[in-house]
């Protein structure tokens, strides 16, 4: 009876560490690839940037009128030293690739949004994008 427990126990706990550690998102917007269940290491020169745009992104809606021109000149601006400083390669830089280009295009989309409606859709998807960039990279 001790054994048939303690085997019960030990699937529990260990099933329930496997969900609590699980990398990534349900939805996986982007279809980024885990592999090992890590998050993928962005290099620290293009790291940096990417913290910029994110804290740029949480700043803005901290504040009660909403800086969408100002963001998007922020965001624009660390995109172009993110692609410029980019050495990474293999996987890792593929699977960011999948997250970047779709961020850049929500970028363009803030910057080409007319009303304030459609800036504050952006900008919820802006937060949404970086919320799955972090549940994957490093």
């Amino acid at each position: 009876m001790f054994i048939i427990l303690a085997a019960t126990f030990s699937s529990c706990s260990s099933e329930n560490d496997t969900s609590e550690n699980q990398i990534g998102t349900e939805e996986n917007t982007y279809d980024i690839e885990i592999e090992n269940n890590k998050k993928w290491v962005v290099i620290e020169d293009m790291m940096v940037h990417i913290q910029n745009m994110d804290d740029d992104i949480e700043s803005t809606g901290n504040v009660e009128k909403l800086d969408f021109e100002g963001l998007w000149e922020k965001l624009d601006a660390n995109i172009n030293l993110l692609t410029s400083n980019c050495t990474m390669t293999g996987k890792a830089h593929d699977e960011l690739h999948k997250w970047l280009i779709p961020f850049i295009g929500l970028v363009e989309d803030l910057n080409n949004a007319e009303t304030y409606d459609d800036k504050m859709g952006v900008y919820s998807s802006l937060e949404a994008s970086m919320l799955e960039f972090n549940a994957y990279f490093e």
